[in-house]
């Protein structure tokens, strides 16, 4: 986690956050890659859903990656902040992603009626997603959509940089939010350019 003192920045405990976070990042940057490469070789509108993983081998597995990696983040987010504001045992206590967020957002950020807040809706849609993915879940055939119905690596993104943006002004003593909102949307942007110059 990061404190202000004096004026500077200080990582007060170790934490994956920034390794995690770079993961998601990466993938959205290569998955920007892809679509461009994709935009170029057909038309937008016509993309066949078919060719695009012989096209792009590693489409599908920026969707999971990226999925998964979202939500781990914001796992070791949530557990630093109640960490950062009550104890090891209270953070290891809240059992779902989900949870911890309405959590926090009830009992330090002053929101009530969490669960009916659109941002609580995606990540309950990210929590569903990962179980899939990280238990292994199977399902029968058409029963379960793939994964390019769900995130998206830039969705992916973009949900990190409303969980942060929604700790940051709700919580102005919330370093680590600010900080880690400002990266992300200067990294989103760029991805934004890489979209904008096909």
């Amino acid at each position: 986690m990061l404190k202000e003192v004096n004026g500077q920045l200080v990582q007060v405990r170790a934490t994956g956050l920034g390794k995690i976070l770079r993961i998601v990042v990466l993938q959205a940057y290569e998955w920007a890659e892809d679509f461009k490469y994709l935009v170029q070789k057909y038309t937008p509108n016509e993309i066949p859903t078919d060719q695009i993983d012989i096209d792009c081998p590693n489409w599908s597995g920026r969707w999971l990656i990226s999925q998964t990696f979202t939500a781990m983040a914001l796992e070791a987010f949530y557990y630093d902040y109640i960490l950062e504001k009550e104890s090891k045992n209270k953070a290891e206590k809240q059992s779902s992603p989900v949870s911890r967020f309405e959590y926090l957002a009830e009992n330090y950020l002053g929101q009530s009626n969490v669960t009916e807040n659109d941002l609580y809706h995606q990540l309950k849609a990210l929590n569903t997603v990962r179980r899939h993915w990280v238990h292994n879940k199977s399902t029968e055939f058409g029963k379960y959509k793939t994964p390019e119905e769900h995130f998206s690596p830039s969705q992916c993104l973009a949900l990190l940089v409303n969980v942060f943006l929604f700790f940051e002004v709700n919580d102005e003593s919330c370093t680590a939010a600010k900080v880690t909102r400002e990266i992300l949307q200067q990294e989103q942007q760029k991805i934004k350019q890489i979209i904008e110059s096909i």
